[in-house]
C-alpha cells in the first residue's frame, strides 16, 4: 500500500470517528436537554411554592428563559460554524480549535446563567424548600 493510500485511509477513518463523535454528542445533548427541562418543572412542583413565591419567581424565570434561549442559540450557531470549518479544514487546525472554543464559551455562559438562576430562585425559598432544592440539584448534578 502506498503512502498516499495510507494517508487517504487515515483521513477517511479520522473523518468517520469525528462524525460518529458529533452524532453521539448530538444525541446526548438532545436527551440531556429534555431531562433538564423536565427536571426544572419537576422541582418547581416538588417545592410546593406559595402564591407569593410564584409571583416573585415570574421575573426570575423570564430572565432565565431569555438567557437560556440566547445561549442555546449561540451554541447552535457555534456548532454550525464548527461543522462548516471542519468540512473545509479536514484537520485539527487553529480555525477548528477556535471554533471549538467558541462552542465552549457559549456552553459556559449557559451553565453560569443556570447557576445564577438556581441561586436567585433559592433566595425565595424557606429553609425546608431550600434543602429540597439543594438535594434535588445535587442529585441531578451527580446524574442520579
Amino acid at each position: 500500500m502506498t503512502i498516499n493510500m495510507r494517508i487517504i485511509f487515515f483521513l477517511l477513518f479520522l473523518s468517520l470517528i469525528v462524525i460518529c463523535g458529533f452524532l453521539i454528542g448530538e444525541n446526548f445533548s438532545n436527551k440531556n436537554t429534555k431531562i433538564v427541562e423536565n427536571s426544572h418543572q419537576h422541582f418547581h412542583e416538588m417545592l410546593n411554592l406559595t402564591p407569593d413565591q410564584l409571583d416573585k419567581l415570574i421575573p426570575i424565570e423570564k430572565k432565565f428563559s431569555e438567557q437560556k434561549a440566547l445561549y442555546e442559540g449561540q451554541i447552535h450557531h457555534a456548532n454550525m460554524e464548527l461543522g462548516d470549518i471542519m468540512k473545509r479544514e479536514k484537520a485539527y487546525t487553529p480555525a477548528v480549535k477556535a471554533a471549538v472554543e467558541k462552542v465552549h464559551v457559549a456552553m459556559g455562559l449557559l451553565q453560569e446563567a443556570t447557576l445564577i438562576h438556581f441561586f436567585d430562585m433559592r433566595e425565595l425559598l424557606d429553609e425546608n424548600q431550600a434543602r429540597v432544592l439543594d438535594n434535588y440539584v445535587a442529585e441531578a448534578m451527580h446524574g442520579l
